[in-house]
């Protein structure tokens, strides 16, 4: 009797189905051409098998991925896109060639060895990007932003702030009675100006609009407009919203006046030497609605920009649709690893 195997199925002409032995079907299938996935090949994979037939592969793709072999236990990243921590390009590694004799372990290390000289230099965005401490963002960058000298300041923007409160203090005293302009409007409110001209005023059609919570983060935003935006013959409109209650005093309007002059005053002292001719007007107001109050000064100024800081977008101007730039300034705040958070 024969080595083969049958079941007991026929086929359409009367004969018996024949199931070969596994040697036997394996030499079949080699010399039919077929294609064969035996278990040394579905482990080996598909690249390793053209390596051993002498194919070439026409591709010019090339692995991208960089270090995989670090994260192979990194649990985290195995259902994710990349299969890697994005935080690992800021910790470059130095290359370690592969000692081994195995043939296996060469044509592992092989994605590892193809890669671009691009993927080597990394950004300094790239590096910000994926940290979320500002203390790694200091360390890897060894940059403060507070020791920035503003284009019309001659010291840092640090140097601006810590000077404020005795400047403030010294001048107070010296200061003349100011007359503030005060007008009722319409169901109860009511509204302060002032206007503060320096050298020939504006000479410009050039203005901002800067809405204030009269803050430490709106001092800085005023700091970083007087100091980086305006130039000479340009108009500030320092607006200052003082709620919606139509029962604030006149007192109180004309202390935000006062607050928001001295502030002006010392901005102008710091940058006395580059900004010669100015107009700032200020404006301490009530309205029930300063969102269309906003539109509409904007609409009949047409500024070249509405700045505010962060905290009052995320607060009163929240969902607020501007029809010309924004520019939102957020003061940095200080971290410390033991104190945390603070101004």
């Amino acid at each position: 009797m024969s080595n083969q195997k049958s079941i007991l199925l026929t086929v359409p002409d009367g004969t018996r189905t024949v199931l070969l032995d596994e040697p036997q079907r394996r030499h079949s299938l080699a010399d039919a051409g077929g294609v064969q996935f035996d278990s040394e090949q579905l482990e080996r994979g598909r690249s390793r098998v053209k390596a051993a037939r002498g194919i070439k592969s026409n591709s010019g793709s090339r692995s991208r991925s960089r270090n995989p072999s670090s994260i192979r236990h990194e649990e985290f990243l195995k259902w994710t896109v990349l299969k890697r921590d994005p935080s690992m390009r800021l910790h470059k590694r130095p290359h370690v060639g592969s000692s081994g004799n195995s043939a296996d372990e060469d044509e592992e290390d092989e994605d590892e060895e193809e890669e671009d000289l691009d993927d080597d230099q990394v950004s300094d965005e790239e590096q910000v990007s994926d940290v979320e401490n500002d203390l790694e963002i200091d360390e890897q960058m060894h940059y403060d932003m507070g020791t920035r000298v503003l284009p019309n300041y001659a010291v840092s923007i640090n140097e601006v702030l810590a000077s404020a409160g005795s400047w403030i203090s010294t001048h107070e005293s010296q200061e003349k009675t100011q007359d503030v302009s005060f007008t009722k409007l319409p169901g109860g409110f009511s509204r302060c100006c002032q206007l503060l001209s320096r050298g020939k005023g504006a000479t410009t059609r050039r203005s901002f609009v800067l809405c204030t919570d009269l803050t430490t983060e709106s001092h800085y935003a005023l700091t970083y407009v007087l100091g980086a935006l305006l130039n000479n013959g340009d108009t500030l409109y320092i607006v200052h919203w003082d709620g919606k209650q139509p029962s604030t005093s006149r007192e109180t309007l004309e202390q935000g006046i006062k607050s928001l002059r001295q502030q002006v005053l010392h901005k102008l002292d710091c940058a006395s030497a580059s900004i010669q001719d100015l107009d700032v007007v200020l404006l301490s107001l009530t309205h029930p609605y300063p969102k269309h109050l906003l539109g509409e000064m904007i609409y009949a100024l047409q500024p070249i920009a509405l700045c505010c800081s962060l905290s009052l977008v995320l607060t009163t101007l929240q969902n607020f649709v501007c029809s010309v730039p924004t520019l939102v300034i957020r003061k940095k705040l200080k971290r410390s690893k033991r104190k945390g958070i603070s101004d």
